[in-house]
């Protein structure tokens, strides 16, 4: 599992963290859901990037951390889970449908939990790892 910052700024970009994890162990739920606190916390924390868009792209964590040398194939076989905090600090966890009209982008939610705020690590990596097999299985299906 790679976990990776997504800062999305107002004006309507986003950028991906130079900044990441990469975990080997998807049945520990308590350390899934740390590895996603620590992205969290490294968005609360993290400056804005000095890298260019070309510099982002050539050290993208995909690219760094996994066998795929492109962004479609990368995309193609593997799945999108996203964690989001809104406005009253509560986790939005969802698995995400690919799209069929434009590459490399996700469409529809697959599987969608809501945490409070005060939830735990164990809490936010069993959501996690629940999404993920639910894009498994859905994926698996088709």
């Amino acid at each position: 599992m790679l976990i990776v910052p997504l800062i999305d700024h107002i004006a309507g970009y986003s950028i991906d963290s130079d900044w990441f994890i990469s975990l080997s162990d998807l049945d520990n739920a308590v350390s899934v859901g740390k590895g996603v606190k620590s992205a969290l916390d490294y968005i609360r924390n993290s400056p804005l990037s000095s890298l260019t868009p070309n510099e982002r792209k050539e050290n993208a964590a995909w690219k760094k951390n996994t066998k795929y040398r492109s962004r479609v194939s990368f995309w193609k076989n593997n799945h999108y889970v996203r964690v989001k905090i809104n406005e009253d600090n509560q986790y939005i966890i969802h698995s995400m449908k690919k799209s069929h009209k434009r590459q490399y982008t996700y469409d529809e939610i697959i599987k969608e939990f809501i945490l409070f705020a005060d939830a735990d690590a164990e809490e936010i990596g069993k959501a996690v790892i629940e999404s993920f097999m639910e894009s498994e299985r859905y994926y698996n299906m088709g």
